[in-house]
């Protein structure tokens, strides 16, 4: 059987850029961390290992998140710190939010953080420079890009700092990601299965990626921009059942575990 790669990012709903304003913070409290307990349910029901990519700035106000993911044994990875656009940084900036993540998840699981995803695929224009950061901060993969140069369905680039990708399939002509954050969510299971069997033909692993925050419809009221009302309404959150159901038929490991480092 064809092995996948299962990953979760690990960003409260207050965060600014994407669900709420400041003032509406404190309507989220505690819900990452039910939210993730859900995620490790899930998981442990299909004796799955995941990559977690965790935002420095949410495990170290909820620093619980890393001991019940950790407990379970999933591999723990940066999500940044800040988790804001890397594109919006200055190159000083970058370094130090690079850094910082670094040193709050190693000192919080005592472990080599290795992975590294920015927010929403925000890959700086100078990848070269961002890719000799992450080499020089120890990290070995980075899931920053959103689709491999060559295109086609490769997962995994090999390289000092490894590129790995989300996955696309064609739709008329297009190619979509469906597998994860809002593509996931809108899109219908028979499309993402026809990427899975596009994948698997083509001997490459598929990557899903969830968010806690997708598994709660009970949503307090918020003030955001009409953009989110739309995207993220909790009429769209059906990635619960759809995970459910890629773990049902397909095995998930770590990207860790996958790539054997």
């Amino acid at each position: 059987m064809q092995t996948h790669l299962m990953t979760v990012d690990i960003e409260d709903n207050f965060i600014l850029e994407e669900l709420a304003y400041k003032e509406d913070w404190p309507k989220y409290e505690g819900q990452v961390v039910e939210n993730t307990l859900r995620i490790l349910s899930l998981l442990r029901k299909y004796k799955t290992k995941a990559t977690f990519f965790a935002a420095g700035m949410v495990v170290e106000r909820r620093p619980e998140l890393i001991d019940h993911i950790m407990r379970d044994g999933h591999e723990i990875a940066s999500h940044s710190y800040w988790h804001t656009s890397l594109k919006l940084m200055s190159a000083d900036e970058l370094e130090d939010d690079i850094k910082k993540s670094t040193e709050v998840l190693s000192s919080m699981t005592g472990q080599k953080i290795i992975g590294f995803r920015a927010m929403g695929y925000s890959i700086p224009e100078d990848e070269t420079a961002f890719y000799a950061l992450l080499k020089k901060y120890g990290y070995k993969y980075d899931s920053s890009k959103k689709r491999a140069d060559g295109g086609g369905c490769q997962t995994i680039e090999k390289d000092d700092v490894s590129r790995v990708f989300p996955s696309s399939v064609n739709i008329l002509g297009l190619k979509t990601i469906f597998s994860g954050g809002t593509y996931l969510r809108w899109l219908p299971e028979f499309v993402i299965n026809k990427g899975f069997s596009q994948y698997i033909r083509a001997n490459q692993p598929v990557m899903i990626y969830v968010h806690p925050w997708e598994f709660n419809k009970d949503q307090p009221k918020r003030t955001v921009r009409l953009k989110y009302q739309i995207l993220q309404s909790p009429l769209t959150f059906s990635t619960e059942r759809k995970l459910n159901n890629l773990l049902k038929k397909h095995k998930f490991v770590s990207i860790k575990q996958y790539m054997e480092i």
